[in-house]
């Protein structure tokens, strides 16, 4: 007999977590759209702006205020929701890990759709994947936690500091380091056709042309698998963490432990994304230079001390009567995944040859405006939804799944 289990109950939802969800919907979407009218591997080049233009502000305000940030943010909250399903109550005797599994084997199966049929970009997979390694941590201390979540936050600085140390001892010998830079320019350069055939594919492909690319760029992305996702799975272990102090839904007992963290995470980010932003113009993600250790660790530092100040700010809010913040996110990470992946669907019909075809004609600075004006639309469309339907289409769906009945759906 499989486990008696249910999604969880509006009355029940935390309110204050809803509304987080929802502000990480929106910086996800601010990071990931300037990377949807253009190749998701062009990153791989640094900075394209020239400086002192509209352009150049742009980047430089969403890499010191957006960029690592929100998924900390998503991430964290990701372990904090896994750890409340994983102990939801079920049939006496029954445990909720066969459900569990099921339920992120479905995510996996939505990520991998997302990938073919929408942007390389996915972390759908990614999440579902650490679902899986979730369990293993579930009788880990909270220190044990801690620790592993602190290690796994130091991988992406500590390769980027061995890639840094072999190319600088390679480099001793004036030969070696000849050739060493003949084939970061060779590979720059390969990198520059490669996102240019890219970008014609994506504005003048057929659909089953794009998917080819899609995949082709996912392939490419995978190397970051070592110099992001472990802060991923770090974050998620926070996340879980976070769950068991109860940090969230007793919020009001943990005042003074957000105001540290609040004034921690604002001295720290400003420092370290200062740097961050300052290094990414010098910086070439392929190129192992110390600019490109600059850049690896204020990415890793100024994401989770920036995205640490963001949840405290909202919690203190929030715990100072100015609820109408958290009230006006909240419908938005009620449905989390389905504003996730319409900022997909949106994004393939503006820019995509069977749309409007808008690939590579879009400045960074209007990518920006188009982010804010999409969210602006996702605040009411939420809420308009919500008041008549019990979950966003793709939740209602992941849930049905999830519990292998169909939910109820309207209001």
């Amino acid at each position: 007999m499989n486990a008696i289990v249910s999604p969880v109950k509006q009355a029940n939802r935390i309110v204050l977590l809803d509304g987080l969800r929802g502000l990480a919907i929106f910086g996800i979407l601010m990071v990931n759209l300037p990377i949807m009218f253009m190749p998701a591997n062009a990153f791989m080049l640094g900075s394209q702006s020239d400086a002192f233009t509209l352009n150049a502000i742009a980047e430089g305000l969403t890499k010191f205020f957006f960029e690592g940030k929100f998924y900390v943010l998503f991430s964290l909250l990701f372990g904090y929701g896994f750890w409340l399903f994983l102990n939801k109550k079920a049939e006496e005797g029954k445990s909720m890990v066969p459900v569990f599994r099921r339920r992120v084997l479905f995510l996996f199966l939505f990520g991998a759709l997302h990938v073919v049929l929408l942007w390389a970009g996915d972390i759908l997979t990614y999440y579902a994947l650490f679902g899986f390694l979730l369990l293993l941590f579930r009788r880990v201390s909270n220190r044990g936690l801690i620790k592993w979540a602190v290690w796994l936050a130091i991988i992406p600085m500590a390769i980027s500091g061995f890639s840094y140390l072999m190319v600088s001892l390679a480099s001793l010998d004036p030969e070696t380091a000849r050739t060493l830079d003949q084939q970061f320019a060779i590979g720059v350069e390969q990198m520059k056709n490669t996102i240019s055939n890219f970008a014609s594919t994506y504005k003048y492909g057929s659909f089953s042309d794009i998917v080819a690319v899609r995949l082709a760029e996912y392939r490419m992305l995978l190397p970051g698998l070592l110099f992001f996702y472990p802060v991923v799975l770090s974050m998620i272990l926070t996340g879980v963490w976070v769950a068991r102090k109860n940090l969230i839904a007793r919020y009001d007992e943990h005042i003074p432990f957000f105001k540290k963290v609040f004034w921690w995470g604002l001295s720290v980010g400003i420092v370290s994304n200062t740097l961050y932003a300052i290094s990414h113009w010098h910086s070439i993600p392929s190129v192992p230079d110390l600019w490109f250790i600059i850049n690896s660790a204020t990415h890793t530092i100024g994401g989770i001390s920036l995205g640490f100040f963001y949840i405290s700010a909202m919690v203190l809010c929030y715990a100072r009567g100015k609820e109408w913040i958290v009230n006006l996110m909240a419908p938005v990470g009620r449905m989390a995944l389905t504003n996730y992946l319409l900022h997909s669907i949106i994004a393939a019909v503006l820019f995509h040859s069977y749309g409007f075809g808008l690939f590579g004609q879009v400045e960074l600075w209007q990518g920006v405006l188009i982010a804010c004006a999409i969210f602006a639309l996702q605040i009411p469309f939420s809420a308009f939804w919500l008041k008549r339907f019990r979950f966003g289409p793709f939740e209602w769906l992941w849930r049905s799944l999830t519990y292998l009945k169909i939910q109820p759906f309207r209001a």
